[in-house]
């Protein structure tokens, strides 16, 4: 289902996930040169081409102003019961503020559309055919930690065939 999603970007590991994405789904992810793979998930899905209005995006452009780039780690590889393999930033915190924050503010758009009772921040890492978790522990080993400077959110469009960032927005730019 097409949908678009707030995310912090993560280029230190956008290499990483790229090539992955490219590997299990080259038909089905065209990523543009710009484009950021590696990120840390605020909000999805958050809504459709029609809803990301200009109101929609002058609002989060005040919120995202407002808020104070801030340092992270990324830890360690784990794995939600469902499958998915993730990277745990640490602390969480920041990312958990911020999903609570832009859920109150647009409740129309609960994180993971509700399947979810708790928000818990990752960085997605997509599984290759015939791998497990252990393949991508490998993988990262000599990575991992990895500091990272959270400076800004994006707002990314998410299609078969159609992925894109659609809007950038600046951490701190406000005036003090």
């Amino acid at each position: 289902m097409a949908h678009s999603l707030l995310m912090v970007p993560v280029p230190e590991l956008d290499a990483v996930v790229r090539r992955r994405l490219e590997l299990r789904e080259p038909e089905h992810l065209p990523l543009q040169a710009d484009d950021i793979a590696a990120h840390v998930t605020l909000l999805a899905p958050f809504g459709s081409r029609e809803q990301v209005t200009e109101g929609v995006l002058a609002e989060l452009r005040r919120f995202f102003s407002d808020v104070t780039p801030f340092d992270y780690k990324l830890t360690r590889v784990s794995r939600f019961p469902g499958g998915t393999v993730y990277v745990t930033p640490e602390p969480a915190a920041p990312f958990r503020q911020l999903t609570l924050e832009l859920t109150r503010r647009f409740p129309e758009h609960p994180p993971y559309a509700g399947a979810f009772g708790d928000v818990v921040p990752h960085l997605s890492v997509p599984l290759l055919p015939d791998e497990d978790v252990t393949d991508v522990e490998a993988e990262l080993a000599d990575r991992l930690p990895v500091s990272v400077h959270a400076q800004e959110a994006a707002l990314y469009w998410w299609e078969d065939g159609a992925c894109g960032t659609l809007e950038t927005f600046a951490f701190g730019t406000s005036a003090a």
